[in-house]
């Protein structure tokens, strides 16, 4: 993974593969510490063997190595990386923390194109994105709400898109995340 942006798009790809329909992902970064907190309800990880490259659940190749990779991202900079099942029922949540100062941090990549292209990926997926600034959590996506207006015919597929990209990137620029 060449970015931070690869990071989340292979995360959603994890959530939509354990089933989940819905997923929340919360973003903060502030002085350099970049925070970010993802949920979903799929069908939940087993156990810590969702860090080990050579265990995955896939039937088309032997390795996973989305998640080892964000685990070494995240401890190279100081960070980490922390996942555990919600409930007996399922549902994954995942925090992970990354020093960006730190010399061996990633470059963010384009953060607003990926949410656009997620949005894209898997229609099924109805995605909340919030970012915390000034310690107030403010929703700036909702997948569910732009497909409604989809289906309403008040938008179309390439003003979503632009709306998508264009809302996510200025909310990314306020807390300095280029």
């Amino acid at each position: 993974m060449k970015n931070i942006a690869d990071h989340f798009f292979d995360i959603i790809e994890n959530s939509v593969n354990a089933g989940a329909n819905e997923v929340i992902v919360k973003i903060t970064y502030t002085k350099s510490i970049f925070f970010c907190s993802i949920s979903d309800n799929g069908k939940g990880i087993i156990g810590q063997e969702v860090l080990d490259p050579f265990i995955t659940s896939r039937k088309t190749r032997r390795v996973g190595l989305g998640l080892p990779l964000l685990k070494r991202t995240a401890e190279d900079t100081g960070g980490y990386l922390k996942i555990r099942r919600i409930n007996k029922k399922g549902g994954t949540a995942l925090q992970f923390k990354i020093d960006m100062s730190h010399i061996d941090a990633k470059p963010f990549g384009d953060l607003a194109w990926t949410f656009t292209d997620i949005f894209f990926a898997w229609p099924e997926i109805n995605l909340k994105l919030f970012i915390t600034k000034e310690d107030r959590e403010e929703l700036i996506l909702d997948f569910l709400e732009l497909r409604n207006e989809i289906a309403k015919g008040l938008k179309n597929y390439i003003n979503i898109r632009k709306h998508i990209y264009e809302v996510s990137q200025k909310e990314f620029k306020k807390i300095d995340i280029r």
